[in-house]
């Protein structure tokens, strides 16, 4: 493909991506928030789940410590997008390495999130690791949304900053119409 065809396709994706997280981040927050039963659903990462653990989501992401080769020696190296599992005790995936990484939520000290269109990321400060961890990419609110509540509980779910776009209806064409957030 050319490099238009293949700008096209990837924000295609993109959009639809962005739309799918969104409608999964707000479902989640309201049924994290009324303490509802999860919808699970299966999932390809390949992780063993602990007794008691429920799947939320499985998002396609980019993470800051997954770093591959570049696809040509003068482009930099980027992380891959790949499938991350996030349940009700933590959130996992399989890196460029083939195996398993998994950061668990009771270890999470701290949590950024913004999930304006193109800006989308997430992250979190997990007691003793050196690094912040950054997921970034359309698909990140559902993430958000699980390290939103497991940080400041439910009522955050309509409270916190980094979920404001989540509160906002738009029509099919994606524009803003109203705010459905509370005061």
């Amino acid at each position: 493909m050319s490099k238009r065809k293949d700008a096209k396709a990837l924000a295609r994706w993109e959009d639809e991506v962005r739309h799918w997280a969104t409608q999964t981040g707000r479902e989640l927050a309201l049924d994290l928030y009324y303490d509802r039963q999860t919808a699970i659903q299966p999932y390809g990462v390949g992780v063993v789940l602990d007794a008691g653990e429920k799947v939320w989501a499985e998002v396609p992401v980019r993470f800051n410590l997954d770093w591959t080769p570049p696809a040509k020696p003068s482009e930099p190296a980027q992380p891959a997008v790949r499938s991350w599992l996030v349940t009700s005790a933590r959130v996992v995936g399989r890196l460029a390495d083939d195996r398993l990484h998994g950061y668990r939520w009771e270890k999470t000290v701290g949590v950024r999130a913004d999930l304006t269109p193109e800006r989308e990321f997430v992250s979190l400060d997990i007691d003793s690791e050196p690094t912040t961890l950054t997921w970034t990419g359309p698909a990140v609110a559902p993430m958000a949304v699980a390290a939103v509540f497991h940080l400041y509980g439910p009522l955050a779910m309509i409270q916190h900053p980094g979920l404001a776009p989540l509160r906002v209806v738009t029509d099919t064409s994606g524009s803003p119409i109203a705010s459905t957030g509370h005061k």
